[in-house]
């Protein structure tokens, strides 16, 4: 991938139907809460999201990118779901930022 296609913005600087999309929680299509938001990439030519940065929880959490595909966002509970299954959350553990912006 070429990177610079790809161009990250900060969840401070978006703004979801009047909402900041700050700290919202990212789930999987489960329900499962998968992590909080940190970023987005988006395909800087076409100026569409592709992927959600998203920081996991835990001691040994780290940031990796989920697909931008069909999400519902709950601006009550503050979430953003993604329909994104478990196995596909453990095929794309290793998709990183990095990946497509270095």
């Amino acid at each position: 991938m070429d990177a610079a296609q790809f161009e990250y913005i900060a969840p401070g600087d978006v703004i979801i139907e009047g909402v900041p999309a700050a700290e919202m929680t990212i789930c999987a299509a489960t329900g499962r809460a998968v992590g909080r938001l940190r970023g987005f990439i988006v395909d800087a030519a076409e100026r569409h999201i592709r992927y959600l940065v998203v920081r996991g929880s835990g001691v040994f959490a780290k940031t990796t990118l989920l697909p931008f595909s069909m999400p519902r966002v709950d601006f009550d509970s503050r979430t953003i779901r993604v329909d994104v299954t478990d196995q596909q959350l453990w095929q794309l553990r290793d998709f990183t930022p990095d990946a497509i912006l270095a």
